[in-house]
């Protein structure tokens, strides 16, 4: 599963155009898909590295509503203790994006976080976007999962076409 989702997030910009066609007949209204790259940080675990899959829809230029995949590359190894945890996690997230410049926006999210083997509740966060061209741009953002979980993304963020 690992090997097949880091295929796509590699191969994403060779076939997007047929990507952002099919979807845009699925999905109306501003919407958005973004993969990247995810930093987890853990207060008790040694920091893993994660693949995230996102898909965001923007209502009315403010409001709107984000999903999340996040997948593990590896388990996180324990500081002291010889175990290993997969931090794979799954949120739900009401957002509102305050424009900051024609190209650059800020997004702010709150809502619900499931996380394989950390406390799932509570998650939060904000969402620096760059827009580099008319369907693509890049982001930088911060979540935290709970008390003990926090994600450091960069993403590739592609605009569907309406």
């Amino acid at each position: 599963m690992k090997k097949l989702y880091l295929l796509i997030l590699l191969n994403l910009p060779l076939f997007s155009d047929a990507l952002l066609d099919t979807l845009n007949k699925k999905l109306p209204g501003k919407s958005f898909v973004s993969l990247g790259l995810v930093q987890q940080i853990s207060n008790n675990y040694r920091n893993g590295q994660a693949l995230n899959l996102n898909y965001s829809f923007i209502h009315r230029k403010k409001f709107g509503i984000e999903l999340n995949y996040t997948q593990s590359l590896s388990e996180s190894k324990h500081k002291r203790l010889n175990k290993t945890k997969d931090f794979s996690s799954v949120s739900i997230l009401p957002t509102y994006l305050v424009v900051l410049d024609n190209n650059v926006g800020l997004k702010g999210k709150v809502g619900y976080a499931k996380n394989k083997n950390a406390q799932d509740g509570l998650s939060y966060g904000a969402e620096l976007i760059f827009q580099i061209t008319k369907t693509t741009g890049l982001s930088v953002s911060y979540q935290q999962m709970n008390k003990d979980m926090k994600y450091l993304m960069i993403n590739t963020v592609y605009r569907l076409k309406h």
